[in-house]
């Protein structure tokens, strides 16, 4: 694996980590992105990657994550002035992450998360601390196309993962 990669991959573990922190906090009032395709950049310290979204109410996944099995505690959801704002300290296998959140934008053209990670091993194992921020924004690109069902993720080489079974 390079080590490209390998930042890769302990960021989108860091991420799965954290969210169900933020999902089990009370994120009833967090709007949810208007309907229609959203094309996604997401920023980190190895780079750019970019997708597109057909998205409904029942699809958006840009706040609610799915949920694994972790010990996650100080996931203090709340209102900010311009935003959002979360945080979660979670450990699972011997790494404990700490997640910061804010989440900025009008939901019905653009929305900006911003996440700084900061991951430890608890095992003694440096090698695996770090720290490194995402960024993830979106923009609304209009209607989806002819064909496209909500849940439908766009991937850049131009292939359709649905991540809505249910939908198909």
């Amino acid at each position: 694996m390079t080590p490209t990669a390998g930042l890769r991959t302990a960021l989108a573990a860091a991420l799965l980590m954290a969210a169900p922190g933020l999902a089990s906090a009370d994120i009833s009032s967090v709007p949810k992105r208007a309907p229609g395709l959203w094309e996604t950049m997401t920023i980190t310290d190895a780079g750019r990657t970019g997708a597109k979204e057909c998205i409904d109410a029942a699809t958006d996944r840009l706040v609610l994550q799915l949920t694994s099995v972790l010990t996650c505690k100080n996931n203090d959801f709340k209102r900010t002035a311009d935003g959002y704002a979360a945080g979660a300290v979670c450990s699972s296998g011997g790494l404990s992450v700490d997640n910061k959140v804010t989440v900025t934008g009008d939901f019905e053209t653009y929305a900006r998360a911003q996440a700084l990670t900061t991951m430890r091993s608890d095992g003694g194992d440096a090698g695996l601390n770090r720290t490194f921020s995402t960024a993830i924004e979106t923009r609304r690109l209009g209607d989806c196309e002819p064909g496209q069902i909500p849940g439908d993720l766009i991937l850049p080489n131009g292939k359709t993962v649905h991540v809505n079974p249910s939908r198909r």
